[in-house]
């Protein structure tokens, strides 16, 4: 699986499982769910108005914890049933690059998002707190998307896991189909780190080689 090639779905409702953090305080379904609604209710409104994309990166962060899930995607902690031995390289990262591979993947997944979005800007949305957590520290907020002009279709369910910090919400990782994007990301960025004749620079590269690749698809639609 490719780094650029998770899922075609993954922005349909705001993309970033995590099935492992450690917190004292249970999460509030309740409040996790009225949290998915606002922000992503304000992200259709600005892809409707085609807004800026300084705005609509803006409020993309103020749903998503950016270092949280960039913990993750190197193994701190560990995703859930991770096939391949897991190590914890953030820990074995300096604090620029965890800075530079934070600021690529940021850059990157909000690419997508915003492709993804303005794709998907006419499906209707529903939101429910979904039983089905084991992990008491988080939420997990399920999303049903739906293009009502093709009604035979099923919809695309999409399951946000939010942390809850003294009534901070922040979504740390999503589901995709049951598959956490983190832990795809994980398995990626295990493989270039520990690869002969791979390691930190080959996984900049091909961060920075997916972004290139992204804006010339940006550039070619405009």
């Amino acid at each position: 699986m490719r780094i650029w090639k998770l899922s075609r779905l993954a922005p349909v409702a705001l993309a970033l499982a995590c099935l492992g953090l450690a917190t004292t305080a249970s999460a509030d379904s309740a409040g996790a769910q009225s949290f998915v609604e606002k922000e992503h209710g304000h992200l259709r409104k600005l892809v409707d108005a085609d807004a800026p994309v300084g705005e609509i990166n803006s409020a993309l962060s103020a749903m998503i914890d950016w270092e949280e899930f960039t913990k993750l995607t190197l193994g701190n902690p560990c995703p859930k049933d991770v096939v391949t031995k897991c190590v914890n390289h953030w820990d074995e990262l300096t604090p620029a690059q965890r800075t530079e591979v934070q600021g690529l993947l940021q850059k990157l997944v909000e690419k997508r998002w915003r492709k993804r979005l303005k794709e998907t800007k006419n499906y209707k949305v529903n939101y429910q707190w979904s039983k089905e957590q084991s992990d008491a520290s988080l939420a997990k907020v399920r999303t049903e998307a739906k293009d009502e002009s093709k009604p035979k279709e099923r919809p695309v369910t999409i399951d946000y896991l939010v942390r809850d910090k003294s009534g901070n919400y922040k979504v740390v990782d999503i589901l995709l189909e049951h598959s956490s994007q983190a832990k795809g990301y994980y398995t990626q960025f295990h493989d270039f780190l520990t690869a002969k004749d791979k390691g930190y620079p080959f996984l900049v590269q091909k961060l920075n080689d997916r972004i290139k690749e992204r804006e010339k698809e940006e550039s070619a639609k405009k």
